[in-house]
């Protein structure tokens, strides 16, 4: 009997010690990281990666066909607007200038005589038959008409020939020179690609989501590889979205001139969407998305975790502004999973 009290003994007291570890386990405060709810500037930033484009870039095509006789730059040089690009074989032009010459001076001399002839009947007064006369003057005013259009030939003989030269429309560099000298060429040919580098852009493609918040005139600072950050300026948006990839072309104009920037080079864009002077943020993993939104783990004053409901702007970014719900200099859980609401914790940090 002795036995059996005590062991009955010995099983209460480990049930109740049992109980009283739970209940300590339980009770006891959990500790968890806290960050406070900060006051201050704050910048939206919408960072895009985007390749270099030339501000001009046009493909330069023969106006007829033929030979290319002449081919002088090749890719990656340096043009001169004005400057002459490529000659095609203009032998056939060359013979139409030589002719149209020749009936010029024909017609030229023509018409000399025309107009000594009627000098002449002019000068023999009642001499000459007022016929005769006016005949002379219709040879001259015919002659003269006839010289007209001889020579309006000469000048599209001329101009034919002139666009069988190929020169640059601005100042650029060859990206690219598809053929090469002897080759025949037509109307749909491309001769060269010319591209102005000198002060190139920026082309980014951007989710449809986040380019409606973007504007002209927007400032962004743009990272080059290997040279640092430029800034740049919002010159472009592209009124309409790409089906294909949910995106609008954005256009941005560097600041300042760069040289050597390839066409094509990937480069990274932080366009400034706004700036808040005084605004409230929170790092974007302390906010949880709850049934009805936003929310986050508030720790109160008696170390009790409360959810709340807050209103933020969402924003790719690594914190983001919360716009109700809280007050700066709240403390909140970094984690909002690390503790339930109505438990009590140990703040860290």
């Amino acid at each position: 009997m002795k036995t059996d009290a005590l062991r009955l003994g010995v099983l209460a007291a480990a049930v109740a010690l049992a109980g009283a570890l739970w209940w300590w386990l339980e009770t006891r405060p959990v500790r968890v990281a806290v960050v406070s709810v900060t006051q201050g500037p704050v910048e939206r930033v919408l960072a895009v990666n985007g390749r270099i484009r030339p501000r001009l870039e046009v493909a330069v095509r023969a106006n007829g066909s033929g030979a290319l006789a002449a081919l002088p730059f090749d890719v990656g040089d340096a043009v001169k607007a004005g400057a002459e690009m490529a000659r095609i074989d203009d032998a056939p032009e060359a013979a139409a200038i030589e002719a149209a010459e020749a009936a010029v001076a024909a017609q030229g001399a023509v018409l000399a005589q025309a107009r000594r002839e009627l000098a002449r009947f002019e000068g023999l007064g009642d001499f000459a038959t007022r016929r005769e006369v006016e005949r002379r003057r219709l040879e001259v005013s015919e002659g003269g008409r006839e010289l007209a259009r001889r020579r309006a030939v000469l000048a599209q003989a001329r101009e034919l020939r002139a666009r069988r030269v190929l020169r640059a429309p601005f100042d650029g560099v060859v990206t690219a020179r598809p053929v090469d000298p002897g080759q025949m060429v037509g109307p749909e040919t491309v001769i060269y690609r010319l591209a102005d580098l000198t002060r190139p852009q920026v082309s980014l493609e951007v989710d449809e989501i986040y380019a409606g918040e973007i504007s002209a005139g927007m400032t962004a600072r743009v990272a080059l590889p290997g040279r640092g950050e430029v800034s740049g300026t919002v010159a472009f948006i592209e009124p309409r979205v790409d089906a294909a990839s949910g995106a609008r072309t954005v256009r941005l104009d560097l600041d300042e001139a760069v040289d050597g920037l390839a066409a094509g080079l990937t480069v990274t864009a932080n366009l400034l969407i706004e700036r808040r002077e005084a605004a409230l943020s929170v790092p974007r993993g302390a906010v949880m998305q709850g049934a009805g939104g936003a929310e986050v783990r508030v720790v109160g004053a008696d170390e009790v975790v409360e959810a709340r409901a807050v209103a933020i702007i969402d924003w790719p970014a690594a914190r983001v502004i919360v716009t109700s719900g809280l007050a700066a200099g709240e403390r909140i859980l970094a984690a909002p999973d690390a503790a339930a609401p109505g438990a009590r914790v140990r703040p860290q940090g």
